[in-house]
């Protein structure tokens, strides 16, 4: 009687591997996910407020000498406008509580004189001077008129058909769960499960730990009830959201996976 031989050990790891690649993609999508939040505040800059409370910081105690905008006074104030040295928040900060004397050049021009330490200026306010001249002296938006006026024929729907458009696509989502959510918390063979399957499963996964992990803590950072209490506490509320929407994620993953759900 013949003997059947058996595939090579390497062979049976080189099919199988690919079947992973689902689950180290939800894996680093879980430890990525909470720098899409970060490269976000880091794209939007100083808000309106903080560019409003600086100007006016420099308009009472800087403009007297180096100028609205920023411009300097040539041979006796120094610009601030496209000054290199103001790139540097930590250098703008020590001058601006210290003070400073002594020669400086600033785009081939020699300055030479004294700049008295202005103490009597709190953190917040430091911080937001020294936001608005990095700016580059940015006009803040100031608060939009309401006008009121009534809809535009042709430019605006009624409310009815407004409702509607939110009913149709809340109906549209039902549908596609519907049809495809039984696919997608099915338990599978993970030998035989379709790549569709598979990447179905995935996508739902990371999509829901992203709006998990940033935009559920942004939205409720957003809150003015929350905007009103000390920095601190906000902190802790965003850190505790995140906290709870990391260890949700990663144990509906390892449950998933157990189950053989993904």
């Amino acid at each position: 009687m013949r003997e059947t031989e058996s595939p090579p050990v390497g062979h049976h790891r080189a099919g199988t591997w690919h079947r992973w690649v689902p689950l180290l993609t939800v894996v680093v999508a879980v430890l990525l996910a909470p720098l899409a939040g970060v490269g976000a505040d880091a794209a939007t800059g100083p808000d309106d407020e903080l560019l409003a409370q600086g100007a006016d910081v420099y308009s009472s105690v800087c403009a007297a000498c180096h100028q609205a905008g920023g411009v300097g006074v040539s041979g006796s104030f120094p610009p601030l406008l496209d000054n290199p040295n103001t790139a540097d928040a930590a250098y703008v900060e020590g001058v601006i509580r210290n003070g400073r004397t002594g020669e400086i050049v600033v785009n081939g021009t020699t300055y030479n004189g004294v700049m008295p330490a202005q103490s009597t200026l709190s953190d917040d306010d430091i911080a937001a001077v020294i936001a608005y001249i990095q700016s580059g002296f940015a006009a803040p938006a100031g608060p939009v008129a309401e006008v009121s006026t009534g809809p535009v024929a042709g430019t605006e729907l009624p409310l009815l058909a407004n409702y509607a458009w939110v009913a149709a696509f809340l109906i549209a989502i039902g549908l596609v769960a519907l049809v495809l959510g039984p696919r997608i918390i099915a338990v599978n063979d993970r030998r035989t499960i379709p790549w569709t399957d598979a990447w179905m499963k995935t996508g739902v996964i990371v999509v829901g730990t992203i709006v998990a992990t940033v935009y559920v803590p942004n939205w409720v950072l957003e809150r003015q009830t929350v905007q009103d209490m000390p920095r601190m506490a906000q902190d802790l509320i965003a850190v505790g959201i995140w906290s709870v929407a990391v260890a949700g994620s990663i144990l509906a993953l390892w449950y998933a996976h157990r189950e053989k759900r993904i």
